[in-house]
């Protein structure tokens, strides 16, 4: 994650609430009273601050899930030796957004303060996201993210947790003793089979592979907090494509406008766009297109919703167009870290042709823009999956509450 200081467009357009204001009042009252004696407590150790809307809406989505599962459920904050202070802003883009949806701890100064909070739970979950990838997250933060504060009466979990999409740590005594903490786990489940190698191979330990948490939450949720869109535009529903591009390339672009010209011909002209939030301005420059400023997360997720086409370089721009339904190509370079990803999830869905590389002949790849997606076929393979992972969920946080769910 990369350092964001800046006022990004649209912004300032937007009424700012304290962390307190931005939650409804029923969660605000549930929040101060405190849970019910009645629920199991859990903890999600998430990286919901990160400025990135997968970041964001993968921890929005496990929230959810294990809510729905009949947990009471609360955010771990942003440790203050991660990153920097920005980042768990509850008035910027993530916390905006998260403070309205979610209970939020307080942040942690302290072991005492990690022990305090702790205390009352009955589950922590880590996950999903690459909370393990040692670069991002592990240089600063050590074994944290391990849960190497959490005591061993409480039940430990990861949910489709990922080292990233290559290793980069840890190494030595400290990859030894992420071993001997992951073992204490009483589930330990990744988003692929690269990070289950990883896990089986470095760590010596065992687990399985799980859908990201972003297919388990009911898409009325996400539909619901769409029509909370600031930005909310009177747009004829269909009639835009919908562009989210992390690393702007001349190639992308160029696919990009031959898909609207192609598009135009059937009266589908204008394109939104959106960009990487987290290095917003450089992003824009390099895109070198008109971008949408409403950018919270609420506008991405209504534009998504209301697109005819997807257009994406990112995984999660992947997962919510097919959440959506929609016709999609995903479009990288063969060299891409992140591929392996995606291939991953297409793939399993037989879906794979839906990628285009940048070193591809476009013209061989126009197709796709007219090629609908069957979507009756692939809603069923990830109703299969979903049901799969989440039995999995709830086998191992093993509540009455779980239980009692389905």
């Amino acid at each position: 994650m990369e350092d964001n200081n800046k006022i990004l467009p649209g912004e300032n357009s937007i009424p700012q609430q304290t962390a307190e204001e931005a939650l409804p009042a029923e969660r605000l009252d549930e929040q101060k009273k405190g849970a019910s004696d009645s629920k199991s407590r859990a903890l999600l150790e998430t990286l919901w601050f990160g400025l990135d809307y997968g970041s964001i809406l993968t921890a929005f989505a496990l929230y959810e899930t294990v809510g729905s599962l009949g947990w009471d459920v609360s955010l771990m904050n942003k440790s203050p030796d991660m990153w920097t202070e920005n980042y768990g802003d509850p008035d910027g883009i993530a916390g905006e957004f998260i403070y309205k949806y979610c209970n939020v701890e307080p942040a942690a100064a302290d072991e005492e303060d990690l022990k305090n909070i702790v205390e009352n739970k009955d589950a922590i979950i880590v996950g999903s996201d690459i909370i393990w990838n040692y670069k991002i997250c592990g240089e600063q933060t050590g074994t944290h993210y391990y849960l190497d504060y959490v005591p061993d009466d409480k039940k430990k979990i990861s949910y489709a947790t990922s080292f990233g999409y290559s290793y980069s740590g840890p190494y030595g005594d400290e990859m030894i003793k992420c071993a001997k903490l992951l073992k204490g786990f009483d589930g330990v489940s990744v988003n692929n089979f690269y990070n289950l190698e990883v896990l089986q191979n470095r760590f010596g330990v065992e687990g399985e592979t799980v859908l990201d948490p972003v297919f388990l939450c009911d898409k009325e949720i996400y539909e619901k907090a769409a029509n909370e869109a600031p930005g909310r535009a009177e747009e004829r529903e269909n009639s835009f494509i919908f562009t989210y591009i992390k690393a702007g390339n001349p190639r992308k672009k160029q696919f990009i406008l031959r898909g609207a010209e192609i598009f135009t011909k059937g009266g589908i002209s204008p394109i939104r766009s959106f960009v990487n939030i987290n290095t917003f301005l450089e992003s824009v420059e390099m895109f070198g297109m008109d971008v949408s400023c409403s950018i919270t997360v609420e506008d991405w997720l209504y534009y998504i919703i209301n697109s005819r086409f997807v257009i994406t370089d990112d995984y999660y721009g992947v997962c919510f167009a097919l959440i959506f339904n929609k016709p999609f190509v995903f479009i990288e370079s063969l060299s891409f870290d992140g591929l392996n990803n995606v291939k991953a999830l297409l793939s399993s869905l037989d879906l794979e042709e839906r990628i285009v590389y940048l070193e591809d002949d476009f013209r061989k790849k126009e197709y796709l823009f007219r090629l609908p997606v069957r979507y009756n076929k692939v809603n069923k393979l990830l109703d299969e999956m979903k049901e799969q992972s989440l039995s999995w969920l709830k086998n191992k946080l093993c509540s009455k509450e779980a239980d009692s769910i389905g």
